[in-house]
C-alpha cells in the first residue's frame, strides 16, 4: 500500500477511477435489467479504501452518493433536496465511511502481518548464516585444535609403550597400547563430528561430492542401501546454495533412519530446464500428511524455511506403495547468485 500512498494524485485518481468504473457499469446494465444501484460503489470504495486509503475512500464515499441520487433517484439527472433522497444519501454514506473504514483496518493489519513476516524471514535468513558460519569455525577448531592435542598426545603415549616394551614392563605396555586404541577412537570420533558439522568435501569439491560422500557414509553406518543417480559433474552454484541442498539432504536422511524403517533410499541430482533438483525416495512405512503438517514436525519446517529463503520449491510426499519422497528444487539463476543470502 506504501507505494500508492506516496502520492496524492494517485491516491485521489484511484478514487476517481473507481467511482467512474461502477457508474459506467451501472449505467450499461441500468439499461437492460436496473439491478441493484449501490453494491457496484460499495466496490468501488472498498478497492479506494485498500489502495488508496481513508481520505480517497471518504470522497469516493461522497461522489459516489451524489452520483446514485443524480442518475437512479426520480427525479432523474438533478439532485433534489427532498428528505427521502438526503435520507437515503445519507444512510449510504454512512454506510460507505463504515465499510472503508473496516476495510482500511483490515489492510493496516494485513500490512502489518506482511511486514512481521518479512522481518521473521530476514531474521531466518540471518540465523541461517549464523548458524552456519559458526558450525564452520567450530568444525575448524574441533579438527585442528583438539586433533593436533590428541595426535600429540598419541605420539607421547607411544614413545611411553616402546620405552616399557624396552624395559620389558608388559603390564604397562598393555595398559599403554589400550590408551593409544582409546586415543584413536577418540581422533575417529573428532573427525566424524567435525564432519557432521561441516564436511570439508563440500567446499573443496563441490555439492555432487558432498552429497556422494554422506549417502556412502550413510549406507554405512545404518546399513539401509543408497542408490544414487548423479551428475557426472558439479553443478554450478553458490557456497549457499549447495550448504540448503546439502543440509535438506542431510536432514532427509536422518529422518529416514530414524523413522521410515526403509530398507533402501533412491537419490537423484539432477539438472533440468534450469533448475536445480535433488529428490530422495525411501521404500519405507511413509509419512502421514498429519505427519507433514504437525505442530512437532519442526524439521519438515525447517527445510520448507530453507528453501524458501531462496525461492525454490519443497515437497514431500507419501508413496502409494509405501515409502517417503522429497522433492526440493531450485532455479539454477538464483542458486548461483544466492551468496550471501543465507
Amino acid at each position: 500500500m506504501g507505494k500508492y500512498r506516496q502520492n496524492v494524485f494517485v491516491r485521489y485518481a484511484i478514487a476517481l477511477l473507481s467511482v467512474a468504473l461502477a457508474l459506467a457499469i451501472t449505467l450499461l446494465a441500468w439499461r437492460l435489467v436496473r439491478p441493484p444501484v449501490a453494491p457496484l460503489f460499495l466496490a468501488a470504495i472498498v478497492i479506494t479504501s485498500w489502495f488508496a486509503g481513508r481520505g480517497p475512500a471518504f470522497v469516493a464515499t461522497l461522489i459516489s452518493g451524489l452520483l446514485i441520487d443524480y442518475f437512479f433517484i426520480s427525479p432523474l439527472y438533478q439532485l433534489s433536496g427532498s428528505w427521502d433522497d438526503v435520507s437515503r444519501v445519507l444512510v449510504f454514506t454512512i454506510e460507505g465511511v463504515t465499510l472503508g473504514f473496516l476495510v482500511v483496518s483490515r489492510r493496516k493489519i494485513s500490512d502489518e502481518v506482511r511486514e512481521s513476516r518479512e522481518q521473521l524471514r530476514a531474521l531466518s535468513t540471518h540465523l541461517q548464516s549464523v548458524i552456519e558460519k559458526e558450525r564452520t569455525r567450530i568444525s575448524r577448531e574441533i579438527h585442528d585444535e583438539l586433533g593436533r592435542e590428541l595426535t600429540s598426545l598419541k605420539f607421547d603415549v607411544s614413545w611411553l609403550r616402546d620405552r616399557a616394551a624396552k624395559a620389558n614392563n608388559e603390564t604397562d605396555r598393555e595398559k599403554l597400547t589400550t590408551v593409544l586404541k582409546d586415543i584413536d577412537s577418540a581422533i575417529g570420533s573428532v573427525r566424524r563430528i567435525a564432519t557432521e558439522l561441516r564436511p570439508p568435501v563440500l567446499d573443496a569439491l563441490g555439492l555432487t561430492a558432498a552429497i556422494e560422500w554422506q549417502a556412502k557414509d550413510f549406507e554405512n553406518r545404518t546399513g539401509i542401501r543408497c542408490n544414487l543417480n548423479r551428475m557426472a559433474e558439479d553443478i554450478p552454484i553458490s557456497a549457499d546454495a549447495a550448504t540448503t541442498v546439502f543440509r535438506i539432504f542431510q536432514e532427509s536422511l536422518t529422518n529416514i533412519a530414524r523413522h521410515a524403517e526403509a530398507s533402501e533410499v533412491r537419490i537423484a541430482l539432477e539438472r533440468n530446464n534450469g533448475r536445480v533438483a535433488l529428490k530422495i525416495e525411501d521404500n519405507g512405512k511413509g509419512i502421514s500428511v498429519g505427519e507433514i503438517h504437525g505442530s512437532r514436525s519442526l524439521g519438515i519446517l525447517g527445510m520448507q524455511e530453507r528453501v524458501r529463503l531462496i525461492d525454490g520449491e519443497f515437497r514431500i510426499d507419501k508413496l502409494n506403495n509405501h515409502g517417503t519422497v522429497v522433492r526440493v528444487e531450485i532455479p539454477l539463476q538464483k542458486a548461483q547468485t544466492a551468496e550471501g543470502n543465507l
